[in-house]
């Protein structure tokens, strides 16, 4: 198990949750009523964006397809030299798509404030 704070989102619902390893961000965010927008799922609406900060010493995020870079430079929630460091060394950068996110290590989830 791994635990995923979301934090500054609603009062309501922030707080500390288990989730399990491989666990989509989005079906524990949709089950704990977290107020995401998960327009399409599918990564191209790109309104779902999401801060991601490490708790823990593992990568806490999976592993991004190249299309989620692509979409994350052509929003300009990262640089193009971001996005090939990512690539480069198979690491997260700091802000994704929760809907393309799965959980495997702590991990603590703000919005993105661009």
């Amino acid at each position: 198990m791994a635990k995923v704070i979301f934090m500054h989102f609603d009062k309501e619902t922030d707080g500390l949750y288990d989730a399990k390893i491989g666990e989509p961000i989005v079906r524990l965010a949709k089950e704990k009523k977290i107020p995401i927008s998960f327009e399409c799922q599918e990564g191209s609406c790109g309104t779902c964006l999401v801060t991601v900060e490490h708790i823990s010493n593992k990568e806490p995020t999976s592993y991004m397809e190249d299309f989620e870079l692509d979409k994350l430079v052509e929003l300009g929630a990262i640089t193009a030299k971001e996005a090939s460091h990512c690539q480069q060394f198979t690491i997260s950068p700091r802000v994704r798509l929760a809907c393309q996110m799965l959980v495997k290590g702590d991990v603590l989830i703000k919005p993105y404030k661009g």
